[in-house]
């Protein structure tokens, strides 16, 4: 007699994938949301300029359109790439936590221990993410904590020719958007409000050291060595938490894009 299809369990091997997966897709993904923002704002730009012209010849004017300056068109395109990036980052974060964090009783979200929240970043969401913990947490026991990587893998796998290293600047400053959004996104799914800002200095040089604070409602800072414009990070996040907000239940999102990071 055949075993009922209840009885039968069926093995299903894990999944798996390239380690190097997530460093090498963050870099196309840069590529990708700078060209769906470029399109986006080229069909807005067009559609603009389409309705301009109708109601000029409407009006029966004769002054032609003003085109946009090539300032604020650079302008408006890293806008739109922040907010994509920071979004699908925050997205990330939400949904790791929310994943990792179902059989870990230590963490109670209407009540959430902030101590506890950093070291669960420090270990199950870094290493989800990087495949290792981070080195260091420290705290001042006020709302103030320091999160350091000695070796911040996301820039592992990024150059550029020698004589191109504004291109590196740029590039950087658009990784260090998909983090900073997936540690917010943590936060915020574990009842944590925070606000991450970064700024980045890459010297023009061959051998330098780097510094790019991220700042999660107060500072964070990433010590960055530049050898051979090849990156070797070491990563130091310095994040500020707020109260829980009123509703533990936020949706994911992009909460405020327009004033974050």
């Amino acid at each position: 007699m055949a075993p009922s299809a209840t009885t039968i369990h069926l093995y299903r091997p894990p999944s798996q994938v390239d380690a190097h997966l997530n460093e090498y897709f963050i870099n196309e993904m840069i590529h990708a949301i700078s060209e769906s923002a470029a399109h986006s704002l080229r069909t807005s730009s067009n559609a603009k300029r389409a309705f301009q012209e109708r109601k000029r010849l409407q009006l029966g004017s004769a002054s032609p359109i003003k085109e946009d300056e090539p300032a604020h068109k650079k302008i408006d395109l890293d806008e739109a790439h922040r907010i994509r990036m920071d979004a699908a980052g925050y997205k990330v974060g939400w949904s790791l936590a929310e994943r990792l964090s179902r059989d870990k009783p230590r963490i109670s979200k209407p009540t959430p221990d902030p101590l506890e929240i950093m070291k669960f970043i420090c270990k199950d969401i870094w290493t989800a993410m990087y495949n290792k913990q981070v080195d260091n947490l420290r705290t001042n026991h006020r709302g103030i904590y320091v999160i350091q990587d000695l070796s911040y893998r996301a820039f592992l796998r990024v150059s550029v020719p020698k004589g191109y290293e504004s291109e590196m600047d740029e590039i950087c400053k658009k990784m260090v958007i998909f983090p900073s959004a997936v540690i917010r996104g943590a936060l915020m799914n574990l009842g944590v409000q925070s606000v991450v800002s970064v700024e980045i200095a890459i010297p023009q040089c061959e051998s330098c050291n780097c510094s790019f604070p991220l700042l999660s409602s107060c500072s964070s800072f990433l010590q960055t060595k530049l050898s051979l414009l090849l990156l070797v990070v070491t990563g130091t996040f310095q994040i500020r938490t707020a109260p829980p907000p009123p509703n533990s239940t936020t949706p994911p999102g992009n909460q405020n894009p327009a004033k974050q990071n």
